[in-house]
Order: structure tokens, then sequence, then C-alpha cells
């Protein structure tokens, strides 16, 4: 009980840091004296946590089942009621199992060295300390989720990194832009959450208990995983439809959270913010949230084929939509944002083909990989004094040698070039997506693959558009382009105009998250260690009654398949951008223009096109009549004519109020002999 106890503490340590942060600027009165302190307890709290949750990999070796439960509140039993309504009941409860976890590492593991890189990166920003108390309580929010035991502890953790994701795009809040690109994240991801929320009623609905799991039975995954299928309180058995209705609702929220076509939109704006909220939310929390969500819930979802197909397909065609997006891009940040959005896809497309193992192992090593993808961005944007365009890049191979070592790492394992991490995480899911239950994994194999074939052309694009092109700048007149909230203080960067050098705390967390994306996925992969870690939390698609097809080929051809796919991407990237050395651009601006393959892409499949004309410019059309019509005309009217009529009733009585007693003693009279007449008349009925 001791050792699961620590939960309690992964999770609260960030809070605590946070709370710190929040109240430094009563504490301190010395500007830098603050900046200092937030500086070391804001990583200190998370690398904490990060050393506590890997205690509790020795707790569950020996726990039954490998599922621990703690209290989130310190003090409490696990019984401790957190809302007892009408039979509604919900806990403070935290599970720990291997899911759990194993988040808890990357988000804590990762996340902390994103922090210890923050220290530098926002070293100089004046808002350094509320950066830094958005950033723990992002960390907690995430931990929140992925430790919750239950629908709704989860759902405070699930809308708590949206808030966050919220203040930290918009951090830098006095240029427009970074406050519209906060607002709708905040607004697409709502609609993920109302389905989220149905979902979430739909399983109470079903089973009585939002719990996934209880010490004593009766949890929603544990009923779900009833031999013979799913059954509710009472033990009768869950209509198929009931199940599928539930799964459905729930990746709704999974659409919008992990950014899945139709609701990918949000993510690619979220660039907005400083560069390392970029690496938190794409590498160690936010984005992989609905990923968590699916296998979590896998025990649902195997029992529903149809919600299975729909996962896997959704998956595939985000992963292939977000990688021909990428192809075009300019801004460096944004060509790892759109990455993003494909790996998220091949991510979700495991889950649906019930490789839920795949999908997490993939989840662990992109979190490498696409943290040092991004912090390393972040150091080119750094040492290039905020410029975000590749084409006003090049040739830093020259003056940032470390940071091209390892951002090659990161592009590498990326492609699934062998043996880098990628491979051995991206392999397995096509392998899987060719033996897909469904009998459509030709297809889903095939789109898969060429995908991966866009994935290694796109960042060796970025590699060579940045790093080994010609300079298409000059050191000592670059533009001072850092955002900042003050525009009218200049940057106080060493060497105003010339390239900037990279400090230790920006280049430490680079090298340690290069070696993890050189080597993690062949130490966790091949040695089927990651799979027996993560079984007791993933359900068998044969619990579904599932089955795998038959391979198209045996796994051996198919990684070596996708080995050659990689390096051929690879290659054709560097071929043609060796031949363009000078420029850095394969077409002239003019026959972009004129290319409507090219205009397609670059305007991103016309999704925020067409969002636009639909939801906010339609939905502006609707307000605006709304307002004239129905409000101003017929709501206004309606108050306006009683308040007339009010009014009319007002004057007319006033003419009766002269002032003379014989007009008042007039009207008593005929007062009179109208009731003397009315009891008359009902004198005469009988």
């Amino acid at each position: 009980m001791m050792s699961a106890s620590l939960a309690t503490w992964v999770v609260l340590l960030p809070l605590i840091g946070f709370g710190f942060n929040a109240a430094s600027g009563l504490l301190f009165k010395d500007r830098q004296l603050q900046k200092k302190m937030v500086a070391y307890v804001a990583p200190g709290v998370v690398l904490l946590a990060f050393v506590l949750a890997l205690g509790l990999l020795g707790a569950l070796a020996s726990a039954p089942d490998h599922r621990l439960f703690a209290p989130l509140v310190p003090g409490t039993s696990l019984q401790h009621p957190w809302l007892s309504i009408a039979g509604f009941k919900a806990d403070f409860t935290l599970v720990v199992d291997p899911l759990s976890v194993l988040m808890a590492l990357i988000i804590t593991g990762v996340g902390g060295l994103i922090h210890v890189y923050a220290t530098g990166y926002m070293a100089e920003d004046r808002d350094q300390p509320r950066f830094f108390t958005h950033f723990n309580l992002f960390i907690f929010m995430m931990l929140l989720l992925v430790m919750a035991n239950n629908f709704l502890l989860m759902y405070v953790g699930w809308e708590g990194v949206g808030l966050c994701s919220y203040l930290l795009i918009g951090f830098w809040y006095v240029n427009s832009d970074n406050a519209r690109a906060g607002n709708k994240a905040f607004i697409v991801n709502r609609v993920g959450d109302l389905g989220f929320t149905l979902g979430v009623l739909a399983t109470w609905s079903v089973f009585g208990t939002i719990s996934f799991f209880n010490p004593a039975g009766g949890g929603a995954m544990q009923m779900a995983a009833h031999v013979g299928g799913a059954v509710d309180a009472l033990g009768h058995p869950v209509p198929q439809a009931m199940l599928t209705l539930i799964c459905l609702l729930l990746f709704v929220g999974v659409v919008g959270k992990s950014a899945q076509i139709p609701l990918f939109v949000w993510l690619p704006d979220a660039m907005a913010g400083p560069t390392p909220i970029s690496a938190l939310i794409h590498a160690a929390t936010m984005v992989t949230a609905g990923v968590v969500l699916l296998v979590r819930c896998s025990w649902l979802y195997v029992q529903s084929p149809l919600a299975l197909h729909v996962v896997a397909w959704v998956g595939v065609l985000t992963a292939f939509i977000g990688a021909t997006i990428a192809l075009v891009q300019t801004d460096i940040k944004r060509v790892l944002a759109y990455s993003t959005v494909s790996q998220l896809g091949y991510m979700v497309l495991a889950c649906g083909v019930g490789a839920f193992s795949a999908g997490m192992f993939h989840v662990l090593t992109h979190a490498f990989f696409k943290a040092l993808l991004f912090l390393g961005a972040g150091a080119v944007i750094h040492a290039m004094l905020g410029e975000q365009d590749m084409r006003r890049m090049g040739g830093l191979r020259k003056y940032l040698p470390a940071v091209w070592g390892v951002m090659l790492v990161a592009t590498y394992a990326i492609a699934g070039v062998p043996p880098f991490s990628g491979f051995f995480s991206k392999d397995p899911i096509l392998d899987a997506a060719a033996r897909a239950f469904s009998g459509d994994g030709a297809a889903l194999y095939a789109i898969g693959l060429f995908t991966a074939l866009m994935t290694a052309y796109y960042m060796n694009r970025l590699m060579w558009k940045t790093f080994y092109t010609e300079p298409r700048f000059v050191d000592g007149q670059l533009p001072d382009k850092h955002p900042t909230n003050y525009p009218e203080e200049k940057h106080e960067g060493e060497g105003h105009g010339h390239l900037h050098s990279v400090p230790p705390s920006m280049m430490i967390p680079l090298y340690i998250l290069a070696v993890l994306s050189a080597i993690g996925g062949l130490v966790l992969g091949p040695t089927g260690v990651f799979e027996r870690f993560l079984a007791p939390s993933v359900a068998p698609l044969s619990l579904g009654g599932l089955q795998e097809g038959q391979p198209l080929f045996s796994t051996t051809v198919g990684y070596i398949v996708s080995a050659i796919v990689a390096i051929v991407g690879l290659s054709i990237a560097a071929y043609l951008y060796r031949q363009h050395l000078q420029t850095g651009e394969l077409l002239p601006e003019e026959a972009k223009r004129s290319n409507l393959l090219y205009r397609f892409l670059d305007a991103r499949w016309e999704f925020d096109a067409v969002y636009e004309w639909l939801f906010v410019r339609g939905g502006a059309q609707v307000a605006r009549f709304l307002w004239k019509s129905l409000d101003e005309e017929i709501i206004d009217g309606i108050v306006e004519g009683i308040g007339a009529l009010v009014a009319w009733v007002g004057r007319t009585g006033r003419r009766l109020q002269t002032g003379y007693v014989r007009n008042y003693a007039l009207i008593m009279f005929l007062g009179g002999v109208i009731l003397v007449i009315g009891l008359l008349a009902g004198l005469m009925r009988y």
C-alpha cells in the first residue's frame, strides 16, 4: 500500500509546483530572484515525480492482476466519496497499472526534460513565472487524466489539459493571432468533449458505474471483460449496439483531443505558443490523451467490430492527410505539427486493428523523437532570433553542428530507419494493419506504407532546407523576431543581429532524447519487454471473438519493405534538394501558385476554409438572423408592445383622475348601478 501511495505524490508534486510558481510574485519581490527560484522548482517537482513513478514499477511486479489503487487526497481511504447522488458515485481513486505507470513515466520523464530545456529557452522572457505556472499545471492535469480510476476524474484532467493548452498557446497574447490560435484549440476541443461526455453518460447508464476498475470487481472495464461478453450491473448481457454507441461517442472525444480528422485543425495552430509547450503538447501530454482513452477502454472496443473499423480508417486517413500537408509547409514547427497529426493517425490505426500495445509503443517512441524534433527546432529558432521560416534558413549545419546531429537522429527515428526507435514501433503497426480482422488489411497497409514514404521525404526535406542548402540569411543582420508581450522592449539576447549560441540547459535534454530516440525502440521492442509489461492493461481481440486476418507476407519481409521505403523517401528528398542548394526550393513561387495540387495541400485540404465558411461565417449569419429577426423584431417587439400597452392603459386611466369630487361621485354612482343590475340579473335566474 505504501508503494501504491507513491502515485498520490506523483500526481500532486506538479500541483505543488504550480502553487509555488503562482505565489512566487508574492514570495519574492526581486524579479530576477523570482525567475531563478521558479526555474529550479518547476523542473524539480516534475523530475522528482519521475523518480517516484519509477518506484511504482516495483510495486506493480507483486500486485495482484498487476493493478493497485491509491487515493488522490493524502490521508483519505479508497472509499472516500467525491460525489454520491441518487445512485451516481465517484471517488478520488487513482489506478496504478502498467498503462498509467507508463504514461506517468512519459509525462514526467520527457516532460521533465522539456521543463529543463524551457529554463534556457524562456530565460529572457519577462513572463517566465507565468509560463512555468501553467506548465506545471499542465503536467498535473495530464497525470490526473492518465491515472484516474473513473471517467469523471479523468474528465477533470481531460478538460484541465484543454484549459492549459489554451493558456499556453496564447501565452504571447499581445499578438492577436496567438490569442485566436488558443481560442481555436479550446473551441474545437469542445466539440470532441461533447461526444466524450455523452459516452461517459452512456457508460454509466449501462454499467451503473463510471469506475474503470474496482478492488472488489464491478468496474465498467471488469464487466466489459466478462467471459462470454460484456454484462451490466445486474449480470445481463449488454447489446452490441449499445457497446458500439458507447465506443463511437468516446471516440468523438479521441478525435478532438488527439487531432484526428475532421477535428485536427487546431493542432497546427497550437504552434503559436512557445516551442517548449509545442513539444509538451505533441510529445508527452495532450494529444496522446485520446490514444490512452482508447487503450483504457480496449475492453469495450474489442467487442464492437464496427467501432474498431471506424477507428482504424479514421486513423489511417489522418496519417495520410497529415503527411500530405507536411510536404509543402515552410514553417519548421508546422512541418512537425502536421507530422504529429500523421503519427497520431498511426497510433489510432493500431488501436483500430486491435494492436493496442503497438499503438502505445509508438506513443512511447514518438515521445522521444518528437520531443527531440521540437526542442531541436526550438534551438534553431532560438539561434535564428525567432525565425521559423525555413526559406530564410539554410547552412545551419556549420553554425549548429550539435543541433544538426541530434535532429538527424530524430529524423531517422521518425522515418523508420533501422535500428532507430521509430522502426521498431511503426512497423508493428503496419504489420498489424496488414493482418486486420476486418479483411481490408491490404488497403490499410498500403496507405500506411505510402504515408511512411512521405514521412521520410518531408523530414529529410526539413533537414535539407534548414541545415544543408546554402544560407539564405546574413549573420549579423538577423531581424529580432522573438515573440514577446512587451514589444516596446528590445530583446536582451547576446549579440543582437547575430546567431545565438544554444545554452547547455537546452542542449543536455537534446542529448538525452537523442540517445532514447536511437536505442529506445531496439531495447524494448524486439525483446518483447514492452508488450509483456503492458499486456495486463489491454484487451485481446479474442475477448470480442475476433481473429487477425491472414498476413500479406511474413513479418520479416514487411520489416525489410518498410526499411527500404524509409531509405527511399530520405533519398528522394536528398536527390531533389541537392540540385537546388542555392534556393532551397524545388519550384519558384510563380509555379507554386499555378500548381493546383500544391495550392490544395498548402490550403490544408481546404478544411480551414470549409470550417470558416460553414461555422464561422455561417454561424455569424445565423446569429445575425436570430438577432435581427427573432431578438429585435419578435422578442423585443413583444416586450416593447407590452410596455406600450401598459403606457396606453396608464394614459387612459390618468384621464379619470380629474381632482373633482363630483366626477368621483358619478363614477361611484355608476359602479353602484352596475353592481345592482348584476345582482338583479342573478336573482332573475331563480
